[in-house]
């Protein structure tokens, strides 16, 4: 005998009341005698794409010289009770599986909030690693700003002897520069935000059912802020290079 769920019966194109029908699991035939109610996926896998048959039985297709792995689930009807009866069923296992006091278990007894917990702190890894990436790309990004601008004010040399000679004062000619070294990373914030958002919507489009990218106002606006404090920072040293000349020494330069 088997019960499946409903994705299985999906997937062996078998009838819509497949009651009696046989299917072969290992090697054995198995009569299905009931199917279970739909209950969706998660992440993208089915939570219906399964066959349950008599424990007796998976243990004789096992093999004695096979481990079972065992995984029980229980639900509780007020949340007061979690702990209670985790706790006995702690105790209950360690009865059966004849354990001292002070030996460790050998099961695990873990709840929703715990797991959940675990898969919080596996995103905040991610996210650690992901910023450490981040900061490099930003690091690479501003010196890279930092040559560009450099490199024109090399180039634009005589013009900025040519506005000082004009009256320009040093601050107007250090605004200028950062404000173009400001533009310039913020453009490169705008095309990596479009890359990054057309990335997460292409790579949840390939995961069935998986909802679609979103992206919250505050990360776009971080975005912005720290291409604009990396064009900033990195635009200060090209800036202050093109205030200092003076107007003789830059309207001789060749």
């Amino acid at each position: 005998m088997v019960v499946i769920g409903s994705k299985l019966k999906e997937n062996l194109h078998l009838p819509d009341d497949p009651l009696g029908t046989f299917i072969q699991i290992g090697g054995d035939w198995f009569k299905i005698v009931g199917v279970t109610e739909t209950r969706g996926e998660m992440f993208g896998m089915s939570k219906d794409d399964y066959a349950l048959i008599p424990f007796s039985v998976g243990e004789s297709a096992a093999g004695n010289n096979n481990k079972v792995n065992i995984g029980i689930t229980f639900d509780v009807n007020q949340i007061e009770q979690l702990e209670p009866v985790q706790s006995r069923i702690t105790a209950l296992f360690r009865q059966m599986h004849h354990l001292k006091p002070g030996q460790r278990n050998d099961f695990k007894v873990q709840t929703a909030q715990e797991l959940t917990d675990t898969f919080a702190k596996i995103i905040d890894s991610m996210t650690l690693v992901l910023g450490g990436i981040v900061s490099v790309s930003l690091l690479v990004g501003g010196i890279g700003i930092m040559n560009i601008m450099l490199v024109s004010v090399t180039e634009r040399t005589r013009e900025i002897g040519i506005c000082k000679a004009l009256g320009a004062q040093r601050h107007h000619i250090l605004m200028q520069f950062l404000i173009e070294a400001t533009t310039l990373s913020i453009f490169g914030g705008v095309i990596g935000l479009a890359l990054g958002y057309l990335l997460g919507f292409g790579a949840a489009k390939l995961i069935p059912n998986f909802p679609d990218a979103v992206v919250p106002w505050w990360a776009v606006l971080l975005a912005f802020g720290f291409s604009t404090l990396v064009g900033m920072l990195f635009g200060i040293m090209p800036a202050a290079k093109a205030a200092n000349l003076e107007p003789i020494d830059a309207l001789r330069y060749e």
